[in-house]
């Protein structure tokens, strides 16, 4: 799995000049603007994330500090939950994205 597009392909969210030219029956959506700050906010951060068990990865096989069959399974083990982590971080970006894609970017005045 690899992560959804960056925030920027998706319309931003209507505000200022751009709001003042709807309909006069229509209005900024909040939810889609808090969605959309939501997903630009774990963009910008996500990597944090996806990176987190590269370190140990790297301590662990640029080492010979610790050898051996209980090394392999851990570091087996590690690259596991690695990949994992990745994969999750991916998925909460998609799930983000896909919720927002699925907003509208206006709504009715009441």
């Amino acid at each position: 799995m690899s992560p959804p597009p960056p925030p920027a392909s998706l319309p931003a969210p209507l505000e200022g000049v751009a709001a003042t030219q709807l309909a006069p029956n229509e209005k900024p959506n909040p939810e889609y603007r808090q969605i959309y700050q939501a997903y630009s906010d774990a963009y910008g951060s996500i990597d944090a994330l996806r990176t987190a068990l590269d370190a140990p990865v790297r301590t662990l096989n640029g080492t010979d500090a610790w050898i051996g069959p209980e090394s392999r399974t851990w570091g087996g083990q590690l690259e596991t939950q690695r990949a994992a982590l990745r994969k999750a971080a991916d998925q909460i970006l998609w799930d983000i994205y896909n919720r927002l894609a699925g907003t509208q970017r206006t709504i009715v005045r009441v």
